[in-house]
């Protein structure tokens, strides 16, 4: 632990003076897209790999070309280093019984039900007409819990928010994420992303009878497999009308439906290392998850309100674990592990309220 840290910090420093990126830099790697990965294993040597934290080294004879799956270390590489599983704070307080009265409620069938329904569609791809009838009946669900439903659209790609005022402070908003385009194998996407958008509406149903003090916004992404295009479209139109300082905390879920090993990874960028303990510890309250955390977010729809200077969360499946499925066309709802995905309602659910609270 002790070399690998004196490494990095020795490239960060390194980095800051500005040096070409043949022969000292480290990056992270941020896709595990199969053909990404195929593309830049053999120009790669790996330093450290937890997880969907992977820092390399590039060899001498690596391309321009595989530039694109790396991101250059922010020279503050200590922040990176968490190895094995976060160890929780038993001393911070939070309202239990307010909570656990609300996570008590999550329901595994219905969980299921959304999933096996969603990845029944022949397609989630985005832009088809199935992708757009899977949005068209959540909209229907969320409305009828009661959420204020509005469409967000751009170039054709629709996403979803669903959302009730807070009773006291309604200029905090508090957002839940998930996408609901799939990659467009005939029959599934059930983890990627199914999954992420059942808990979602799930932990909806849960929150509907739920006195809030802030605003709670769901927001059901489109157009995540083709470039985070909701979430980066709504980020931006959210900084240009100034309502982006609203947002006091994003959890986005992705891939939350396999795991074998109860742990989650949640991952967000350095600057909000606390945010992330802050859920871990509340994992460790009101659920039986073990929680691993993740430095350097890439990859999914909390990124462009990171890139903003937004706090926000990623919960995922454990990626050294992960589905074996992972965007192929065996990625069905037979193989979800839903008292997991149930797990990870819980943990969210404990989130929106404690923040609800400021706990």
């Amino acid at each position: 632990m002790n070399n690998l840290f004196s490494l990095l910090l020795c490239a960060g420093l390194f980095l800051m003076v500005g040096s070409s990126y043949r022969g000292n830099d480290l990056f992270q790697v941020i896709s595990s897209h199969p053909h990404d990965v195929e593309e830049l294993s053999p120009y790669v040597e790996t330093v450290h790999q937890s997880g969907r934290l992977w820092i390399v080294q590039l060899k001498k004879n690596a391309p321009d070309s595989v530039l694109s799956h790396l991101r250059t270390l922010s020279g503050r590489e200590k922040n990176y280093l968490y190895e094995g599983l976060y160890v929780t704070n038993k001393s911070r307080k939070a309202n239990r019984v307010s909570i656990q009265s609300f996570t008590r409620a999550v329901d595994l069938q219905n969980i299921q039900t959304d999933v096996e329904e969603l990845a029944a569609y022949e397609t989630r791809y985005v832009g088809t007409l199935e992708n757009q009838q899977a949005l068209e009946k959540s909209a229907a669900r969320l409305q009828g819990m009661g959420y204020k439903i509005q469409e967000i659209c751009y170039r054709e790609i629709c996403s979803l928010i669903a959302e009730r005022k807070g009773l006291v402070n309604p200029e905090s908003v508090i957002m839940i994420m998930g996408h609901i385009d799939s990659v467009g194998e005939a029959f599934a996407g059930a983890d990627d992303n199914a999954s992420g958008t059942a808990v979602l509406l799930e932990m909806a149903r849960v929150l509907k009878d739920y006195q809030n003090q802030k605003t709670i916004r769901f927001f059901i992404t489109n157009g995540e497999e083709v470039g985070l295009v909701g979430s980066t479209h709504y980020a931006r139109r959210l900084q240009d009308t100034q309502e982006l300082k609203k947002i006091k905390l994003v959890i986005n879920m992705d891939m939350v439906g396999y795991n074998s090993n109860g742990l989650v990874e949640i991952e967000t960028n350095p600057e909000f290392d606390e945010l992330a303990r802050w859920l871990a510890d509340l994992a460790s309250k009101f659920t039986s998850l073990k929680t691993k955390i993740t430095l350097g977010a890439w990859g999914s729809d909390h990124l462009p309100f990171l890139n903003r200077g937004v706090p926000a969360l990623l919960t995922i499946e454990d990626w050294d674990t992960k589905n074996p499925c992972y965007h192929q066309e065996c990625d069905t709802a037979d193989k979800i592990n839903y008292e997991y995905a149930g797990e990870i309602a819980k943990l969210n659910i404990s989130a929106v309220i404690a923040k609800d609270l400021d706990q």
